[in-house]
Order: structure tokens, then sequence, then C-alpha cells
């Protein structure tokens, strides 16, 4: 398998399907890659509500499927020319098939990096509305699609709970979303934040104050419309994510305490 780099975005309930199709196509000219594939999710007439189809269609086809209101939830696609997976893909969820609103996209190293995101994230922050984004990077796309909308028991980290995440999401879960601003899912190379999420509680600090006691905790960038551009440099990410952990400002931490219980159980 090939290594991979992606994003999710929460807390996009006020932007429109349409402007998250021009977020799509975008993302695909950041990055330099076409769109080979492309379409959107329905239930299938002839079988249960359960089973949900992928329908192929052109990306003309698509932008008017949205703009109609009959495509709710897409993906475009950059098929990979090896066969193995895609090298890059970019999709936006919605309640209605089972999941909640989110956007995720995943690509290759060598065309989706972390200056690739930053300048995707400023044009979302700019003209679009969100609560939290974030960047990481998983063994392949796939994995990068799953993880965004937790699925699938994939984790970034072997010191994260991989069920607390997706328990905590709208859609079928019915969950509160805390994420949106009153915790983090775990902390990344790269974290969209807003100022909910920079007044949590971490010891005597704010978060915006813990962040910037130490040079470890990374750095803090004002962006557009009240969010902040969190980086954090990879060999300080075990550290901070235990800080924060221990505060319990993450959604998704796992003790090395719960760990070694969990182990000791018949």
């Amino acid at each position: 398998m090939c290594a991979a780099n992606a994003m999710a975005i929460y807390g996009i309930e006020k932007i429109t399907p349409e402007f998250v199709y021009e977020l799509g196509v975008r993302f695909f000219k950041i990055i330099g890659l076409d769109i080979t594939t492309s379409g959107y999710y329905k239930y299938r007439k002839d079988r249960s509500g359960e089973d949900i189809d992928f329908v192929e269609v052109s990306l003309a086809d698509l932008s008017r499927e949205v703009k109609s209101g009959r495509a709710t939830s897409f993906r475009l696609y950059c098929e990979s020319e090896n066969g193995f997976l895609w090298d890059a893909s970019f999709g936006y969820s919605t309640t209605d098939f089972g999941g909640f609103y989110h956007i995720d996209a995943q690509g290759l190293p060598s065309s989706f990096g972390e200056e690739e995101f930053l300048e995707f994230i400023d044009g979302v922050c700019l003209f679009g509305s969100l609560d939290y984004a974030i960047f990481y990077s998983v063994d392949d796309v796939s994995e990068g699609l799953y993880y965004a909308g937790g699925e699938n028991l994939i984790s970034v980290y072997n010191y994260e709970n991989l069920t607390l995440f997706s328990r905590g999401t709208g859609g079928r879960f019915k969950g509160v979303e805390r994420y949106k601003n009153e915790m983090l899912r775990m902390v990344y190379p790269i974290n969209v934040v807003n100022e909910g999420h920079l007044k949590l509680q971490v010891g005597p600090y704010s978060l915006r104050d813990w962040i910037l006691s130490d040079s470890r905790h990374g750095v803090l960038k004002l962006s557009a419309n009240d969010m902040w551009v969190w980086m954090v440099e990879g060999k300080n990410l075990e550290h901070v994510n235990k800080e924060l952990g221990g505060e319990s400002v993450l959604i998704s931490w796992k003790s090395s305490r719960s760990s070694r219980r969990a182990k000791l159980l018949p």
C-alpha cells in the first residue's frame, strides 16, 4: 500500500451543495489532477431502503443533478492508472444516507500536501462556513475516506479510541457533535479550529494561551471568518495529544492506563 494525505471538514451544514461542488472542482485544480469519475449516491428502487448505489455521471450532469436537488451526497475521483484505488478523491456527505454532514478528501503525497490543504482551506474559510477541519496522513487513500467519517475502525494514532468519535456524530448516531466547538477529535499536523475551541480549558490556561505558552505546542495563525489554523510538528504530536488527552479535551483520546485495563479483561 502507498501512503496518503487526507482531510476532513466538519460543521458544514450552512454550505450549499452547489458551493461544495465548486469546492470539489477547485480541490482538483489545486492538487493538479483531473477528475476522471464523478457521481452521486441514491437508494435503489428495486431493493430495500438500506441499499445505496453510486450513480456515475459526467461532471456536467452531476452539476445539474446537484442544482436540481436530486444529488445530495456525491463524490469526485481521479482514478489511478495502475488500478490501485484512486489517486485522489473528494466527497460530500449529508444525513440523507445515514451519515452526517462532512467533506472528505484524500490524495497521494506527491499531489496533496500541507501547502495544498492550506490553500484549499483558506478558500473555504473565506467564502464558506465550517466549524472544524483536520489534515492527517494514513496508509492509503481509502483509509483517509473512512477515517473522516469515523468508519471501518480506521485510526491515525495507536492511542486513539476508534468508536468515541463516530458515536458523537450526527446522522444515524444522533450524536451531539462536540467536535464543532466543545472538544477536538485529536490533534493533527494541521487543525482548523474556531473561537469556541480556543476557549477550551487546559489546566489554568485557555487552549489558545496553552498553545502560545510553549513552542512544542505548535503555531497558531488567524484565517478568515474567525477561524484559526493550528499547526503542530510531527515530532511533537504525541506529546501534545497526551497533554490535551489528560485534560479531557480530546474526544478520541485513549490513555495507556485504559489500554492496559482492556488487555486484562477476560
